[in-house]
């Protein structure tokens, strides 16, 4: 009896020390799989916010929400804002990277935009060039980066997303720095959405203010 109830006592120490062993690997794959998770849903939701930018850019509409923009990338990188609900609020709205490129040239933009300030590229404009046609070649001048037949990228070239549950050893990515100034490991993510501007709304001759 007395044998027993020793071997007993000591099968109850090996599981102890069994779900100990157990317990930080099961917990590291726990929290592992739910940050993957919300990272996964913080870029699709970054995706799908800059589609919506790009394509209010090809309308050339110059208010959102019933109010005039300063600018076609202030109400770009609004309707950016609006639809990250909440993840580009205050502030981080100025994450939001409008490009401007003509067409034989979609490498450098010819003008990059944030909300609030816009830095003209390459080429300087005017700019004229030979454009082949299936009727022959034809002069084509590009007056304003943002007219018609040229091409408009809407971009979050970086967003900082902190690990909610780092875990040395475990938790992929680099050291980064969140908006709010915090320091740790995550991830960089980034977005970002292209089309070609159409024409011009109704009874306008000139694009707005890039």
């Amino acid at each position: 009896m007395i044998a027993v109830t020793a071997r007993r006592r000591k099968q109850s120490g090996n599981t102890v020390l069994d779900s100990a062993l157990c317990f930080l690997p099961m917990m590291a794959m726990f929290f592992g799989v739910i940050d993957v998770c919300y990272a996964v849903s913080i870029q699709s939701l970054l995706s799908q916010a800059v589609r919506a930018g790009s394509r209010f850019a090809i309308t050339y509409s110059g208010s959102y929400n019933g109010t005039t923009c300063t600018s076609q990338a202030a109400c770009i990188a609004s309707v950016v804002q609006d639809n990250s609900f909440g993840f580009l609020a205050g502030t981080k709205i100025n994450s939001v990277v409008v490009n401007y490129y003509i067409s034989n040239n979609l490498t450098t933009p010819v003008m990059t935009c944030t909300p609030t300030t816009c830095t003209a590229g390459s080429p300087t404009l005017p700019y004229t060039y030979t454009a082949t046609t299936t009727t022959g070649t034809t002069s084509i001048t590009i007056n304003y980066p943002n007219q018609p037949g040229n091409v408009v990228e809407v971009s979050i070239p970086s967003y900082p997303l902190l690990w909610m549950v780092p875990i040395k050893g475990f938790s992929a990515g680099s050291t980064v720095t969140d908006f709010s100034g915090s320091t740790g490991l995550g991830l960089s993510l980034s977005s970002s959405s292209a089309d070609v501007l159409g024409g011009l709304q109704v009874g306008t001759s000139v694009p707005p203010a890039p």
